[in-house]
């Protein structure tokens, strides 16, 4: 199923580039609840078992009193979307395998769907309940990485209410040909819901695909706005990694996966802060020494 970069823009821009009154606001802020993703660990080592009053919070530098819950009860809205496109395509086959590790990983209630970079964003799977079992039939397409497109189609997905929805990226960075601008990523990235991680990819050699020129020219800076763009959800971009290995992928994603379960759901009223704009979040657990937080910078009002 193709995903038209067209629609795409026109939902981006209905979300994100309409006047006030018909923006969608990210938190649901119709039940006076903000929610935020937040991973506590010491090293490589998840923190689980932290309460609400382990958290401080701070909205725009005003203390807030939060609610914490455990993602691990809540189902999940697992997108994967992997880069086919020229320096990866000679290992697809390495790729499929790993999506069917990933598959095996679902819960019950949880769902699953691909994205693929071609000549467009394509929904390769679209989304199945955990167990479905699915056609992995895609090819590769030479030259161009459709990065920030791909990503956008990603951060539209709205989830339930009471689900969350995890956004894994297996990627070199490199954008070429994307329509969707930095500004527009920017800024989805800042009202999505989801939380996005980012595999760096490296080797896999180009195929006999078809090649074709990238237009328009990709930024110097594209790899920094695409890791910005993940670390505003309270994700973040993982390198250092050497894909394609037996089930690297899977390692990695398993990896991803299991620190999502055993993160935390922040949830508050606002108090004590204008409504509008921007809203700057920090949170802190300072009864956990040495810790590593990673939670989403902030919030549109």
């Amino acid at each position: 199923m193709i995903l038209a970069r067209a629609v795409a823009l026109t939902m981006l821009a209905a979300s994100v580039g309409a006047g006030p009154a018909a923006q969608r606001p990210i938190y649901r802020t119709e039940a006076v609840y903000v929610s935020v993703y937040a991973s506590v660990k010491r090293g490589n080592r998840v923190i689980a078992n932290l309460t609400a009053s382990d958290f401080r919070l701070t909205d725009n530098r005003v203390a807030q009193n939060v609610e914490a819950v455990s993602i691990e009860s809540v189902p999940i809205d697992v997108t994967l979307f992997l880069d086919t496109s020229g320096s990866t395509a000679g290992k697809l086959d390495d790729m499929k395998r790993d999506v069917q590790g990933i598959l095996k990983l679902m819960r019950p209630g949880d769902r699953f769907r691909l994205l693929t970079i071609g000549d467009s964003v394509y929904q390769t799977v679209p989304w199945v309940v955990a167990g479905t079992k699915v056609d992995l039939s895609f090819e590769p397409v030479g030259g161009i990485s459709l990065i920030q497109d791909a990503l956008t189609v990603a951060l539209l997905h709205r989830p339930d209410p009471d689900r969350r929805h995890l956004v894994v990226g297996m990627t070199d960075r490199q954008d070429c040909g994307s329509v969707v601008s930095s500004a527009l990523l920017r800024e989805l990235a800042g009202r999505s819901e989801a939380i996005v991680h980012l595999i760096e990819q490296s080797g896999g050699g180009e195929t006999n695909s078809r090649v074709r020129s990238c237009s328009p020219t990709a930024r110097a800076d594209g790899p920094d706005i695409i890791k910005e763009a993940a670390e505003r959800t309270g994700g973040e971009v993982h390198t250092g990694t050497r894909l394609f290995r037996s089930s690297s992928l899977l390692r990695e994603f398993r990896t991803i996966f299991d620190d999502f379960r055993q993160s935390y759901i922040l949830r508050y009223s606002p108090v004590g802060v204008p409504a509008p704009g921007w809203h700057a979040i920090e949170v802190a657990v300072p009864a956990v020494k040495d810790s590593t937080i990673r939670a989403r910078k902030g919030y549109f009002g």
